[in-house]
């Protein structure tokens, strides 16, 4: 009896940890934002995520060039790039866990797109895309679209992007 109560406490808190929403208010200022790399509950995800390209991705942010909050969805969108090369990298950490990642490589003028939202698996989310549009991309790899175990949001509604989208046009 007692190790069934041991038991149900313990998964009761690692569910309750795990989708305890994120702090990305303490972000906002420009010079705070390269303290999301000392942030383990995002880095552990973003490496759950972007597997054996995680390095890469955080070799980009030797330079943060860009950062703001996405007020309308309570995520925070940042960018850094790579001192010796074009390379760079983009990430949209959204407060309930939802991340979108990119990385591009210079050289191939590839893009690589990661995310755990099945609803923008195969389309880039609309911060991804203004991300894309400032670099000459010959190809676009989508890492995880189809990819169900890492798929982790919005299973029932394959929309494409569509509700980012909508998002974005009744803030502008």
């Amino acid at each position: 009896m007692n190790n069934e109560y041991y038991l149900a406490l313990l998964l009761l808190l690692s569910t309750f940890t795990h989708t305890q929403a994120l702090d990305l208010v303490q972000y906002s200022d420009i010079s705070s934002v390269p303290q999301i790399a000392l942030n383990q509950k995002i880095q552990t995800e973003l490496q759950k995520l972007l597997k054996h390209d995680y390095q890469k991705f955080q070799s980009n942010f030797e330079n943060y060039s860009v950062r703001y909050l996405l007020k309308i969805n309570e995520a925070l969108y940042y960018e850094g790039r790579s001192v010796s090369s074009l390379d760079a990298s983009s990430a949209i950490v959204f407060k309930d866990g939802r991340l979108f990642a990119a990385i591009y490589f210079a050289e191939t003028k590839m893009l690589k797109y990661f995310n755990n939202d099945a609803s923008c698996s195969e389309q880039l989310h609309p911060a991804i895309q203004v991300f894309a549009q400032q670099r000459e991309i010959k190809n676009i790899e989508y890492a995880k679209a189809r990819l169900i175990s890492a798929l982790k949001y919005n299973f029932s509604s394959f929309s494409k992007c569509e509700a980012y989208i909508e998002n974005l046009n009744k803030r502008s």
